[in-house]
């Protein structure tokens, strides 16, 4: 999928941070563009802003809820057209103890961040099937490449993201359709999820629009993954990882100052 002018897409979680600055993007590059959100007041101003530069409408919707996501999907569908773009970018985060932690608090990162990728694929593919043509974007995170203290939920979350991309990859491949899947693995961006947090020595937060701009370019390129810093991420972690005894690993990430990072970490709430 080289060009982007004239296709659909749907941006979750697209009221703020990367899933607004995404939007934006696809809207310059000539997409019609459905932003889900569940924050009524945040999606409308975004769409407000956004409406100037192009076709773009505001869907309440909680993603995690498979029954409203098919039913939104019908809706989007018949508003806006065949959707040929996924971006699963919809995602939360809450610090602390798995023994503090509520046990509605794991249910819903988990079902916020992964389980609700299955329902919007499941409700967006088809479409894309019977164009012969689409692209599925799937946020994940460096934390799902390598999991640190305090965020087991979300680290959770997000190797499942990673497998599951993986996964859905090959079966595109396996039955021949064209369709592309990307999985997006950033270090921690400026939105606002990790506020708080400290940055490990010699990492710096990340601009959301660096890492959407790279993700325009997977979508047009067809790229199975983007990895924000590329080398550290997608190269220097894994390998680390598989070199490594697991307890070795850990001294490591102790002493990189990874296990301390989110002990201050205060987020916006989920």
């Amino acid at each position: 999928m080289k060009d982007l002018w004239g296709k659909t897409a749907v941006v979750t979680g697209a009221a703020m941070g990367m899933g607004k600055c995404l939007a934006s993007q696809l809207l310059t590059e000539g997409c019609k563009v459905a932003l889900v959100d569940v924050n009524q007041k945040a999606l409308d101003e975004t769409v407000q802003e956004l409406d100037k530069k192009g076709q773009c409408k505001a869907y309440i919707g909680d993603v995690s809820d498979r029954e409203a996501v098919y039913q939104l999907a019908g809706k989007i569908e018949k508003d806006l057209g065949p959707v040929s773009i996924l971006i699963n970018n919809a995602g939360i985060v809450r610090a602390g103890s798995i023994i503090e932690m509520d046990d509605e608090i794991i249910e819903k990162i988990i079902n916020v961040n992964l389980t609700s990728q299955f329902w919007t694929t499941k409700a967006f593919l088809p479409s894309m099937v019977k164009q012969s043509e689409g692209h599925i974007v799937n946020f994940a995170s460096a934390g799902g490449i390598l999991a640190i203290p305090w965020i087991t939920a979300y680290c959770a979350s997000k190797f499942g993201v990673v497998g599951f991309s993986d996964s859905l990859r090959q079966e595109m491949k396996k039955m021949k359709l064209n369709i592309g899947v990307t999985v997006v693995c950033p270090n921690t961006v400026n939105t606002g999820m990790f506020q708080g947090s400290k940055m490990v020595t010699g990492t710096s937060l990340l601009k959301p629009e660096d890492v959407t701009k790279r993700v325009v370019r997977a979508i047009k390129k067809n790229k199975p993954m983007v990895a924000v810093p590329h080398l550290a991420v997608r190269f220097i972690t894994p390998l680390t990882k598989t070199l490594l005894p697991i307890n070795a690993m850990d001294r490591l990430n102790k002493a990189m100052g990874m296990w301390d990072v989110n002990d201050t970490w205060t987020g916006r709430g989920c």
